[in-house]
C-alpha cells in the first residue's frame, strides 16, 4: 500500500519539472498563431481561475503554495486558450 507522504513527495518533485514542460509548450503553441492583435479567447479568465482553483488544492492537500499557484494558472491559461470566444 502506497502511503500518502510518498505521493507527497513524488509530486513536490515532480511537479516544478511539469510546470516548466508545460509553460514552454503554452508559450511555443501561442507562439504559431499569426493574429495575437486581438485577443479572441479566454486566457487571462482561465489564468484568473486556475490560480484560485490551484491555490484551494495546495491548501487542501497541504503542498507547497507557489507550486499551486502556478501548476493551476498554467492549467487555466492552456484550457482558456483553445476556449474561443
Amino acid at each position: 500500500m502506497i502511503m500518502i507522504n510518498e505521493i507527497k513527495d513524488f509530486v513536490i518533485a515532480a511537479l516544478p519539472l511539469v510546470i516548466i514542460g508545460g509553460c514552454l509548450a503554452v508559450m511555443f503553441a501561442g507562439r504559431g498563431k499569426a493574429d495575437q492583435d486581438e485577443e479572441k479567447n479566454y486566457m487571462t479568465e482561465g489564468m484568473c481561475i486556475g490560480m484560485c482553483m490551484g491555490v484551494a488544492f495546495s491548501t487542501a492537500m497541504d503542498l507547497n503554495l507557489g507550486l499551486g499557484i502556478s501548476m493551476g494558472m498554467l492549467i487555466g491559461e492552456t484550457v482558456g486558450m483553445f476556449m474561443k470566444k
